[in-house]
């Protein structure tokens, strides 16, 4: 239980640091209550991190060689006269639209700044460009992750698109360090901002607010994935609360049925509670249980086969109930961790819930508080710098043997 003093300093908290924030408390339906302030953020605001919210990025660290994915990439090669069929398939939860001449050519053609990123050299051979940015995507789905950032960064916006996702992928789960992991999703949410005044020309433009959805899920997720190490004091002071929120309400607002974006939008709400409790989370920034379950079903009900939404909606049920929902938390770690995987970012999502599994059973076997669990766990990272994310690295155990070997 929270007490009043932890209640009130919560609210203090957040009327001190985050005055324009706006925590929308949105339903199934699409309709959207939310806390507002007389003066709201601003388009920039929303996107860009001023140079005190952002971490400092080293070039040489985001253009070096990158860890390998730790599998046969050809496995996951997918011929290139196959890539359109399967396209609804590999992308049945990032709804990420099928990047063909005429999608290229109406989008292009149509905002300046995209036709002049190209260079002066383009000819106007969209069949050309899309052949290249497939190949792109042909890299990242097979694992190829630093080829695919190589060869999409010199084809323009829309071959950035699976450059940003493989760099965000390669940080998540094959950087070993923290410093690293956030560096490389710093730099990534850097990029996909960068275009923000197109972005903000896509933005209610049913024609192209599949491409504005699909730029703000990538950002977002980046920046979600820095706030979820760091302290609340931090996360706040850096303006991440908001704009995780406002991002993954603007994902629903274009599509509220998007599977991940559904799953996305419930791990706020169970990363708040963990983070401030029940009582503050929800008085402070409108977080419920109640909703991040009611979310997490509804994607379900649109796509039941990705290890990722599986072994979020674990983390969730710890996040918000601790042991009591333990059995339902290791159902749905071992479901994640043996999903047959489409591509290679889906086989490194099993290779993780797999880790997480070992993790939520040490957890059981702990016999103390959640709270004293993370508080370990913290300390753990703060020690070694370690990206606990990594597939590359042992799961944090404390009641094994195997922790301590490891993490020397």
């Amino acid at each position: 239980m929270i007490g009043q003093s932890m209640i009130r300093g919560g609210l203090l908290l957040g009327v001190l640091l985050v005055p324009s924030m706006v925590l929308a408390d949105r339903t199934l339906s699409g309709q959207a209550g939310a806390t507002t302030t007389d003066q709201p953020a601003s388009e920039e605001d929303q996107w860009l991190l001023r140079d005190g919210e952002r971490i400092a990025v080293d070039p040489d660290l985001i253009n070096s060689a990158w860890q390998p994915a730790p599998f046969q990439t050809r496995y996951f090669d997918i011929p290139v006269d196959q890539l359109e069929a399967r396209w609804p398939t590999l992308m049945r939860g990032l709804l990420i639209p099928y990047p063909s001449a005429e999608y290229l050519r109406i989008r292009i053609e149509r905002f300046e700044d995209l036709r002049a990123e190209l260079g002066p050299d383009f000819d106007g051979d969209y069949e050309r460009l899309s052949r290249e940015i497939l190949h792109a995507w042909r890299l990242f789905l097979r694992g190829d992750l630093r080829a695919a950032k190589d060869h999409g960064m010199k084809l323009g916006a829309y071959g950035k698109v699976p450059a940003y996702f493989a760099q965000i992928i390669q940080a998540v789960y094959l950087t070993r360090s923290n410093q690293e992991k956030h560096q490389m999703l710093q730099d990534a949410a850097d990029q996909v901002a960068r275009y923000v005044k197109v972005l903000k020309e896509m933005k209610g433009d049913p024609q192209f607010e599949q491409d504005y959805m699909m730029l703000r899920l990538g950002y977002a997720y980046a920046i979600a994935r820095i706030a979820e190490d760091v302290s609340p004091m931090v996360a706040i002071g850096r303006n991440y609360l908001f704009k995780i929120s406002s991002a993954a309400n603007d994902v629903l607002d274009v599509h509220e049925r998007h599977p991940v974006g559904l799953a996305f939008r419930a791990g706020i709400d169970a990363n708040l509670i963990r983070v401030m409790g029940k009582a503050a989370g929800r008085l402070t920034f409108g977080a419920r249980q109640g909703r991040a379950r009611e979310y997490f079903e509804a994607s379900f009900a649109e796509v039941s086969d990705m290890a990722i939404i599986h072994y979020e909606f674990a983390n969730a049920l710890l996040y918000m109930n601790k042991t009591r929902d333990a059995r339902e938390m290791i159902e749905h770690l071992t479901l994640a961790q043996s999903i047959p995987p489409t591509f290679a970012m889906e086989a490194l999502d099993s290779m993780y819930a797999a880790k997480r599994l070992r993790e939520v059973e040490d957890f059981l076997r702990y016999g103390k508080s959640f709270r004293s669990y993370e508080r370990a766990r913290r300390r753990h990272v703060r020690d070694t710098d370690e990206n606990l994310y990594s597939v590359l690295r042992p799961p944090f155990l404390l009641t094994s043997d195997v922790q301590q070997v490891g993490a020397r």
